[in-house]
């Protein structure tokens, strides 16, 4: 490896063709073959990075923030003012938990640790059930529909704004914005900019006009120094949330619909929901690479020299399907929690609780109520160097008689 300049040479292999390979671990497996625990990748075209591809390897990054940091400003690369990876990994000037470490972090994390723990399970489960009832109403009547644009990432994100207090056409822009921040389409830049201003409006009235929900928690929290670090603080914690989510109900979908072990019935003999949920994380985790840490100081990680400043990748498909803590024995897979789907260490998702009730809610509300059977087999992936999920996903059912909404298009 001392020999080779993998970070400078050509012919690394680029994050979005892994998460769009149509065997994405077979890929990672050849990767791994080739360069061990961490990888050479390009993050986007002309932009290296390091892909942890080993289990230990990750765990390593996510725990040792002294040495991984998430602040962009250690980051020594300089990106082209077009470049998508401005809105999530070099943001200029975010006050926001997700980039910060040490007590900064904890002082930023700790207002949202408080708010999701605040969440009645009961309500929220009342708001998904609510959101998912009158989107598969859009749709119903048709015998057919698209289960990532009409209802997974609608589902998502109408739930998780639904928490912090937007109303539905409020969702709907956040969701727009979201899909361009993570390199779905569009201007990340200009779309980051529009959720500020849209979080931001409900900051101010939330002030004015307090509720019972996960904005008016922040809003009055003391740990939050202004306006500008509970805007940040939501922002990322609502696009965290929807890439995670729509992820792992699209997945989980899929599987219900193409696996033999679940084809046809929530509960059965072998498999039921609650193992498709645990089996999606281990083999489809929500988010397939993790941005993003970057090197304090010089080290060594997996047996590869990392320099100061380098861009450090979290490969969680990867690290799922590392065969030193993945097995083929289904009676071992059903108790093993070693998957690091959620994170480890300081950073850990905060709201993975919540985050489950939303997926099952969503899986279940929908395959209870239709007799679903998937319309095409083919699959095209969701264009995202960070997320693996079908771009759509068709499907057709008996159609119902009438329907009690608007059909809301994401």
């Amino acid at each position: 490896m001392s020999g080779r300049e993998p970070q400078r040479g050509g012919g690394r292999v680029a994050l979005v063709e892994l998460t769009g390979a149509e065997d994405m671990v077979a890929e990672l497996r050849r990767l791994q073959d080739e360069w061990g625990p961490v990888a050479p990748v390009d993050l986007e075209p002309g932009v290296p990075g390091w892909l942890v591809l080993g289990h230990a390897e990750v765990m390593e990054v996510m725990r040792t923030e002294s040495v991984f940091a998430r602040d962009p400003r250690h980051w020594k690369e300089r990106l082209p003012l077009d470049s998508t990876l401005h809105a999530i990994l070099s943001p200029a000037g975010r006050r926001a938990l997700y980039y910060a470490d040490g007590a900064d972090h904890r002082r930023l994390r700790l207002p949202m640790d408080e708010a999701f723990a605040s969440l009645d399970e009961a309500q929220t489960a009342a708001l998904v059930r609510g959101v998912c009832a009158g989107l598969i109403d859009a749709f119903a009547t048709q015998g057919e529909a698209d289960l990532i644009g009409e209802y997974a990432a609608a589902v998502s994100f109408l739930a998780v704004s639904g928490m912090f207090g937007f109303d539905e056409r409020q969702g709907i822009a956040l969701l727009r914005c979201a899909h361009g921040v993570f390199g779905h389409g569009g201007d990340a830049v200009a779309a980051l900019a529009a959720m500020d201003q849209i979080v931001l409006d409900q900051v101010l009235a939330t002030r004015a006009a307090p509720g019972n929900n996960l904005t008016a928690r922040l809003v009055e929290h003391p740990s939050f120094e202004n306006d500008t670090e509970i805007v940040h603080s939501m922002v990322v914690a609502i696009c965290a949330a929807n890439e995670m989510l729509v992820t792992w109900i699209a997945a989980t979908l899929r599987r219900m619909l193409t696996d033999p072990r679940y084809t046809g019935r929530i509960t059965g003999v072998r498999r039921g929901l609650d193992d498709a949920l645990d089996e999606t994380l281990w083999s489809e985790p929500p988010v397939a690479n993790l941005p993003a840490r970057y090197a304090v100081t010089d080290c060594t990680l997996g047996k590869v020299r990392i320099q100061a400043g380098d861009a450090i990748v979290m490969g969680v498909a990867a690290a799922n399907n590392d065969p030193r803590v993945r097995t083929d024995d289904d009676t071992f897979e059903a108790s093993n929690r070693s998957h690091l789907s959620f994170g480890v260490g300081p950073h850990a998702c905060p709201a993975r609780r919540p985050g489950r009730l939303v997926v099952k809610i969503a899986v279940e509300s929908l395959m209870e109520r239709l007799d679903l059977r998937l319309a095409d087999p083919e699959v095209t992936w969701a264009p995202s160097p960070w997320s693996r999920y079908p771009a759509v996903l068709p499907v057709r059912f008996t159609p119902e008689r009438q329907s009690a909404r608007t059909p809301v298009r994401a």
